[in-house]
Parts: C-alpha cells; sequence; structure tokens
C-alpha cells in the first residue's frame, strides 16, 4: 500500500500477483461444480442413479485421517467416483496419482463400494499420466468451454 501511495508500484500482470494460481484453481472447480452435468454426461452417470453428489469434508478424528474431495459422487449401484479437479499453469505429473492415493487411503467409505478416481483439467498432461491406468476416467474440460 506504501508503494502505491508513493507512486512506486507498476502494475505488470494478474499473473504475477501473488497466490494467482491458487485463485484461479479455486475458480476452476466453482466453474467445473456450476457444470455437473457436463461431468456426469462426460462419464455416462443418468441423474436417477446419483444419491448423492457434492464436494466431500472428512475431519480428522481420532480414528480417521481427515480428507477433501473437490468433487464426489455416489451412485445407487454403490461406485463413488472420486473427482480430483486441477488446475496448474505447468504439465501435470505423476504427483497427481500420488495426491489422489493419500485422499483414497483417508477416505472412510461403507464396505461394498467401489471407487473410481477421475481426474477432471485444463491443461496439459505428462506422458507419464496419460499412459497410467490409475485414473478411471481424465476428463479434459477445456472441450467444454
Amino acid at each position: 500500500m506504501s508503494k502505491i501511495n508513493r507512486d512506486l508500484y507498476s502494475f505488470k500482470s494478474l499473473g504475477s500477483l501473488p497466490e494467482w494460481n491458487s485463485h484461479m484453481g479455486l475458480q476452476f472447480e466453482n466453474l467445473v461444480l456450476n457444470n455437473r452435468t457436463l461431468i456426469l454426461q462426460a462419464l455416462d452417470i443418468n441423474l436417477e442413479d446419483i444419491v448423492l453428489e457434492n464436494p466431500f469434508y472428512q475431519h480428522k478424528t481420532s480414528r480417521t485421517n481427515g480428507c477433501q474431495i473437490d468433487y464426489m459422487i455416489q451412485t445407487r449401484f454403490n461406485v463413488l467416483y472420486v473427482c480430483e479437479v486441477k488446475f496448474s499453469k505447468n504439465i501435470l505429473g505423476m504427483s497427481v496419482v500420488a495426491d489422489v492415493q493419500t485422499k483414497l487411503k483417508s477416505l472412510n467409505y461403507p464396505k461394498g463400494y467401489s471407487i473410481r478416481p477421475v481426474l477432471i483439467h485444463v491443461n496439459e498432461l505428462s506422458e507419464e499420466l496419460k499412459e497410467s491406468s490409475f485414473f478411471t476416467n481424465i476428463i479434459d474440460f477445456t472441450k467444454f468451454l
């Protein structure tokens, strides 16, 4: 603020602002959540098969670890689609798999459920990530824009 008051501040670009990528990531998550029907269509999930769908937060307790799922869909067929929403200016690599694996290890869910990890992104993926078989679906959100 003192630089602005003394006319010493020079605006360069929005991308140079501190925490810009974090803000863009949150805005991208909001964009995805406000267009859920596109995600459901891409996953070939019928609306009548959905029991619950929303971001999911599991609080840490003495018996369970905490975790945050960007978007989770529960179907009547005991399937949980665990969607990781990623916005990055860099190429996404295998660290995304490690992040989701950590979340899945922490996630407390009923017996008999099938877990299907899904990646929703708008940036380039590394070849290693493209070729990995970890995600059941990889959705490039730019196709919807």
